[in-house]
């Protein structure tokens, strides 16, 4: 009998530790790491075809390359509702894809270069949805699932220049534009408490089919990254 209530008294000890791990509340948190989209190079090769066309330009020689990775960071404000559930807002940025052309050729009567840069940036607010499961007392795994209310950014950069023309574009030009799109947001997880109150995580993320043909393209977008956040 005095070993049943020494295992009772027990197990009353450790509920209000394991309690502690997934405290209801509010949690404040940011994150970094790396993202990819995946895009065809066609609609870059046909812009930058359009561009040498208007400025009058045949290219001989172009180097062309297509940058579809770069840095992804974010910051999120959640609430958790009870050990297997939270809600948060966040806003993050995915990065840049980046297509350089930077072609040698002949304008009419004369030769010279002409070199092209485009980005398409994407980023916006995120609400999400989280499914958490406590796998121990530190230790959680979670997905997510909400939605991106991005703003997709394209910029425009162009240098031309030949020995005595002049292009009817000019020798220099810039532009941007944007385009505001809903797209549907998913990711998993998991995460490790340390001292009571911050929680590291390493998450993948996915937007599904964002962006738009007119600002660089649709495609999927996956970001892996690693974050920090404290409960108050």
């Amino acid at each position: 009998m005095n070993k049943k209530i020494i295992v009772l008294l027990g197990v009353c000890a450790a509920a209000p530790q394991a309690a502690v791990a997934n405290e209801v509340g509010l949690y404040l948190g940011g994150y970094i790491g790396k993202a990819t989209k995946e895009v065809p190079r066609v609609p870059y090769d046909e812009l930058a075809a359009a561009i040498q066309e208007l400025a009058h330009f045949t290219p001989v020689e172009d180097q062309v390359s297509l940058d579809d990775t770069d840095t992804a960071f974010g910051i999120t404000m959640g609430y958790r509702l009870n050990r297997f559930l939270a809600l948060e807002v966040g806003y993050a940025r995915f990065g840049a894809v980046t297509y350089k052309s930077r072609a040698n050729g002949d304008y009419p009567f004369d030769s010279g270069f002409l070199n092209q840069t485009v980005e398409s940036d994407t980023s916006g607010f995120t609400a999400t949805v989280l499914g958490v499961w406590p796998v121990t007392r530190d230790w959680e795994v979670f997905a997510r699932a909400g939605v991106l209310f991005a703003t997709n950014l394209l910029r425009l950069q162009f240098t031309a220049k030949g020995e005595e023309f002049i292009p009817a574009i000019g020798n220099s030009f810039s532009d941007s534009f944007s385009k505001s799109t809903t797209d549907n947001y998913a990711g998993i997880g998991i995460s490790r408490r340390i001292l009571e109150i911050y929680e590291v995580r390493l998450e993948y993320h996915r937007v599904f089919d964002g962006g738009e043909e007119v600002t660089g393209g649709k495609g999927d977008l996956d970001a892996a990254l690693l974050g920090l956040t404290v409960t108050f």
